[in-house]
């Protein structure tokens, strides 16, 4: 039977419309598992003035401590989660799964930018930078019909299954990337040991700061600035001039 933590890592105020949306998330996977038979959200947990990785470790520890959870799903403090999320990364069955979101701006011409990424290839030189081990490149053309292999999506939106805890080195989530964030630490060493992420298409997620930057901060981006596909990698394309 499928067993999920629901996790959330925050450091301060709560923004009312994520945590609503959460509850959408939480109410539409009871119910759809109970009809079904087939699973459970097991117990959830919410950090607070935590440093974000610290809350990481603790609450994928506190799950691991459970033997019955099967699947941690991680989300933060400002996305806005679509009700079925859950339900279809599980579906998907893979080590890692993600929604898909685009990092918030309040301003439309900064908006946009996919949280997805690839591992980028390093000149000999870029190798000699501090970290260097960890950079990613931004993704910014995806398919938009079927899911997708990648290398990081963030921590926003992502269905994670309990074996990957036992192969991936602890601590699992750390800062020592200096520059790069948890979750690109992560990223790599999950990688490492061989666990594949896929990303979603059709999990089409929120971010909200003053303003909720979404989907079609995404498309804006595509129509109106001529340069932002240049900046990044396509899918299956490394791109130089992301690096």
């Amino acid at each position: 039977m499928i067993n999920i933590a629901f996790a959330s890592t925050g450091y301060g105020p709560l923004w009312a419309p994520a945590v609503s949306s959460w509850l959408r998330v939480v109410g539409y996977t009871a119910r759809t598992y109970a009809i079904e038979h087939i699973g459970k959200i097991g117990g959830a947990g919410v950090s607070d003035r935590t440093y974000t990785h610290a809350a990481e470790n603790r609450l994928v520890r506190e799950m691991l401590n459970d033997l019955t959870f099967t699947h941690i799903f991680m989300t933060e403090s400002d996305m806005i989660l679509p009700h079925d999320a859950i339900t279809k990364l599980v579906a998907l069955d893979k080590d890692m799964a993600s929604g898909v979101y685009f990092l918030r701006s309040n301003e439309q011409a900064t908006a946009g930018q996919p949280c997805l990424f690839k591992r980028s290839s390093l000149t000999p030189e870029e190798r000699k930078l501090p970290n260097a081990e960890y950079l990613h490149a931004p993704v910014h053309l995806f398919p938009t019909d079927a899911p997708f292999r990648i290398d990081c999506a963030g921590l926003g939106c992502i269905l994670i299954k309990r074996e990957v805890f036992t192969r991936v080195k602890e601590p699992w989530f750390d800062l020592k990337a200096d520059g790069y964030g948890s979750d690109m630490y992560f990223a790599k060493w999950a990688a490492e040991a061989g666990v594949e992420l896929w990303a979603d298409p059709s999990v089409m997620c929120g971010q909200i700061d003053y303003y909720e930057t979404t989907v079609e901060d995404w498309k804006w981006r595509l129509e109106n600035d001529p340069s932002f596909v240049g900046r990044g990698f396509i899918i299956g394309t490394a791109n130089p001039k992301a690096i």
